[in-house]
């Protein structure tokens, strides 16, 4: 039950646009028939036209009909987040193809400078960054599970020249693309396997590397990580997780290995000292971690957590409270953090 919000308090966050009093109200404007969110950005009515309700379906019944522009119908409408979402799936099908990539960017209406802000806001790093760090990916996984010659890893991961490559594989992993592989070798001496198990969230690939979990995602496909065999370590995460689904776990204590680059292990152990049922954002995350200054590199570390739900990337939001940068699917990560508040 929402705390008593007299008409001015109404009309004051109204006429501000203040989206803290979405969801406690709801105001219709007689003149044109529709109700908004208090957030809503359309033109600002006379306030003698203004009534307000306690809920969308008050208003509907009133015979309202709900905003197209703030969608108030809807538990949660983010438009700009929506925006960003397209934008991440293109980026996602075509980063390897530039000419493709710019051209279906452009179809998506907007400037480039304002996609930028949106998807800056929503990610916590810019198209042009997530592209490259998507051709990153590409490149080090093959660098850890093939042997092609540098060059030609760097030409199919979208890299026009091999300079380029070395300048932004050593930025984002302080570290060659050679002594990468040599990382990877170090780390896949133990047999890799992996088993895809059902839960309420559906299917979830788990991966192992000798007794440890190395890996844990939503499995839309199969994953690249060894051999399709279940172990006693990935039962044991999978019943853990399973617990943890129910509400009867809150603390995992199977053993992981996640591979990464230095900074990147390092927020993913600061993830882990985040209670249960709380969040933070990446600044709080970043100066937790030791390193105040790195609130975006924070952010896309966060999104290449490879072991979700057991290093809970899902507990760091935006610093505006959006559910931003998770790994996973981000209905997903609003379903696990109302599980948690739920049985806190």
């Amino acid at each position: 039950m929402h705390t008593m919000i007299n008409n001015e308090e109404k009309w004051q966050a109204a006429l501000n646009n203040d989206k803290d009093y979405d969801g406690k109200f709801f105001y219709a404007v007689k003149s044109t028939g529709i109700f908004c969110r208090p957030s809503c950005k359309s033109k600002t009515p006379l306030r003698e036209n203004i009534e307000y309700f306690e809920t969308p379906e008050a208003a509907m019944e009133a015979g309202y009909r709900p905003c197209k522009r703030c969608r108030p119908d809807l538990l949660s409408y983010q438009p700009m987040a929506e925006l960003a979402e397209q934008a991440k799936s293109i980026i996602d099908r075509l980063y390897i193809d530039k000419a493709a990539l710019s051209h279906e960017l452009k179809q998506l209406g907007i400037s480039r400078r304002h996609l930028t802000e949106v998807f800056a806001t929503q990610y916590s790093c810019t198209p042009n960054e997530y592209a490259a760090d998507r051709r990153i990916e590409k490149a080090k996984a093959e660098l850890a599970n093939g042997s092609e010659p540098v060059i030609d890893i760097a030409l199919s991961s979208g890299f026009g020249s091999l300079s380029a490559f070395y300048t932004l594989f050593k930025k984002h992993t302080d570290m060659s693309p050679g002594a990468y592989r040599s990382m990877h070798r170090a780390d896949g001496e133990a047999e890799k396997s992996y088993f895809v198990y059902d839960s309420m969230l559906g299917n979830i690939a788990i991966g192992a590397a000798g007794e440890a979990v190395t890996t844990v995602q939503f499995a839309d496909g199969l994953p690249n990580c060894g051999k399709r065999r279940r172990s006693p370590v990935t039962d044991l995460a999978a019943s853990q997780i399973e617990e943890y689904l129910s509400g009867k776990r809150k603390i995992f204590d199977v053993p992981i290995h996640p591979v990464g680059t230095v900074f990147q292990k390092s927020v993913w152990e600061t993830l882990q000292r985040i209670p249960y049922g709380h969040v933070m954002s990446y600044k709080q995350v970043a100066e937790m971690a030791g390193n105040p200054n790195a609130s975006r590199a924070v952010g896309m570390a966060n999104n290449k957590n490879p072991l979700l739900i057991l290093i809970p990337c899902h507990r760091v939001v935006g610093a505006n409270g959006f559910l931003v940068g998770y790994a996973g699917p981000l209905d997903i990560k609003r379903q696990l953090l109302d599980l948690e508040q739920r049985n806190l």
